[in-house]
C-alpha cells in the first residue's frame, strides 16, 4: 500500500517545487526571501524622488540590502500570491498634518507601473506645488482613492470617469475650489463611499441627479459644499430610490423646501443623517418617522420650532438625537414623555437639546435604560436637581449649565 503512495507523494513534492519556483521570491545575499518585484521597487523609488521628505517618513524605503524588499516598506502592502503592490497608504494623521510633519513635492507618474494597485491614500500631505496629474485616472484597478486635505486638485481629471471599479473616493478639502457638473461621477457605478466636503459645488446644480444614479452608494458626505438648492418640481423626474445609509449635508444653508422633498423620497435605509447648520424652519416634520433604520439624527443650528414630536418615541433604532441651537420651546417633561412613549427609551443613548428655549424642571429619566449623554445647557430649565441626582450620576456625560436650577 505504501509503495503505491510513493508516485503520488513524488508528484505532490514535484508540484510543490514548481509552485514555489513560480512564486515571485527573490533571495538576497543573506538568503532572505523577498516578494518585491524589481520594476515596482524602482517605480516606488522614482515616486519617492519626486517627494520632499523632511521628516523621514519614508526612511524604510531604499536600495540597501536590508531595505530591498519593498513589500516591507512603510505604507506598502503586496499580494501574498503575486508579489504585486496592492496598497500604497501614506496618509498622515490629523495631528501630523497640523504640525506640518508631512510629505511634500509632486506625485510622480511612476505610480503607473504599479499595475495591480487597488488602494491609494495620499491624504493629509502637502502636494501643493502642482495640480493632481491626470494619470491618476489611468490607475484602472483602483478601488480606494483618498486625496483629501493637501493635494492641489485644481480640476477633476477627465480620466476619473474611467475608474469604474472605484468603491471609495475621498477628496475632502483638496483645494478643489469649484466644480461644475458632476456627471463624471455617474460613470463610477461601483462607488459606495463619496466625500467631497469643503469643495465648492455652487455651480453643480445636478448634484442630486447624479447621486440618484449611484445605485451602490452607501455613504454620501457633502459637508460645507455651498450646495445649490434643489428645485422641488424637478425631483419627480428622477428615480431617487438609493441604498444610502450615511448622509451628511451639513453646513450648506439648505432651506426646508429644498431638502425635505428630496430627503423623504430616499430609501428607508438611512442610519446616519446630519442636516446641521442649514436653514430648516418650522416644526420637525413627521416624515422623519419613515426612516425606520435611523440611528443618529443631527439637526444642529437650524431654525426648528415647537417641541419633540411623539413619533420619535416609536423609532426603535434611534440612538442619538441632537437638536441643539434651534428655536425649540415648551416643557421638558412633555418632550421626554414623547420620547418614552415607545421603544425609543430602550435604544436612546444620547440626547442634546442645548441652546433652545425649553422650560420646566428635570423630569424622571429612570425609564431610559441606555441613556449615557444628556446635554441640556443654555435653556430656561428650573427647579431643583436633587430629585434626579441619582439618575444623573449614572450618565457618562452631562451638561446643565446656563439654566435656572437651584
Amino acid at each position: 500500500m505504501l509503495s503505491k503512495m510513493f508516485p503520488i507523494l513524488e508528484y505532490v513534492a514535484l508540484l510543490s517545487v514548481i509552485l514555489f519556483q513560480l512564486e515571485p521570491r527573490i533571495a538576497d545575499s543573506n538568503n532572505t526571501v523577498m516578494r518585491c518585484i524589481d520594476e515596482e521597487r524602482e517605480a516606488l523609488l522614482t515616486f519617492k524622488q519626486s517627494l520632499v521628505d523632511e521628516y523621514g517618513v519614508l526612511s524604510s524605503w531604499g536600495k540597501d540590502n536590508d531595505k530591498r524588499d519593498c513589500c516591507k516598506w512603510r505604507g506598502v502592502r503586496c499580494s501574498n500570491k503575486t508579489g504585486h503592490v496592492k496598497v500604497l497608504n501614506l496618509r498622515r494623521s490629523d495631528d501630523e498634518n497640523s504640525r506640518g510633519t508631512v510629505l511634500k513635492g509632486t506625485i510622480s507618474p511612476a505610480l503607473l507601473k504599479l499595475h495591480d494597485l487597488r488602494h491609494l491614500d495620499l491624504s493629509n500631505n502637502h502636494f501643493g506645488g502642482s495640480p493632481l496629474p491626470e494619470f491618476i485616472g489611468s490607475l484602472s484597478r483602483l478601488r480606494y482613492l483618498n486625496l483629501s486635505c493637501g493635494t492641489s486638485l485644481l480640476k477633476v481629471p477627465r480620466p476619473f470617469q474611467y475608474l469604474s471599479g472605484l468603491v471609495y473616493l475621498h477628496l475632502e478639502n483638496s483645494n478643489l475650489f469649484s466644480l461644475g457638473s458632476l456627471q463624471w461621477l455617474s460613470h463610477l457605478s461601483s462607488l459606495r463611499h463619496l466625500d467631497l466636503s469643503y469643495i465648492n459645488l455652487t455651480k453643480s446644480s445636478d448634484w442630486f441627479q447624479v447621486v440618484a444614479k449611484l445605485r451602490s452608494l452607501k455613504t454620501l458626505v457633502l459637508h460645507s459644499c455651498a450646495l445649490p438648492p434643489i428645485n422641488p418640481s424637478s425631483i419627480w423626474h428622477f428615480n431617487l430610490s438609493t441604498s444610502i445609509e450615511t448622509l451628511d449635508l451639513s453646513d450648506n444653508n439648505l432651506p426646508s423646501s429644498s431638502v425635505y422633498p428630496w430627503l423623504f423620497n430616499l430609501s428607508r435605509n438611512i442610519q446616519y443623517l446630519n442636516l446641521g447648520f442649514n436653514s430648516l424652519q418650522g416644526s420637525i416634520p413627521e416624515a422623519f418617522q419613515l426612516m425606520v433604520s435611523l440611528r443618529f439624527l443631527y439637526l444642529t443650528s437650524n431654525e426648528l420650532e415647537g417641541g419633540i414630536p411623539k413619533f420619535f418615541g416609536k423609532m426603535c433604532s434611534l440612538n442619538r438625537l441632537c437638536l441643539p441651537y434651534n428655536k425649540l420651546s415648551g416643557d421638558l417633561s412633555e418632550m421626554i414623555q414623547n420620547l418614552s412613549g415607545g421603544c425609543t427609551m430602550n435604544s436612546l443613548e444620547g440626547v442634546c437639546l442645548e441652546g433652545n428655549d425649553i422650560t420646566g424642571p428635570l423630569p424622571d429619566l429612570g425609564g431610559f435604560s441606555s441613556l449615557k449623554i444628556l446635554v441640556l445647557g443654555e435653556n430656561r430649565l428650573n427647579g431643583t436637581i436633587d430629585k434626579s441626582l441619582s439618575q444623573l450620576l449614572k450618565l457618562e456625560s452631562l451638561s446643565l449649565g446656563r439654566n435656572s436650577f437651584t
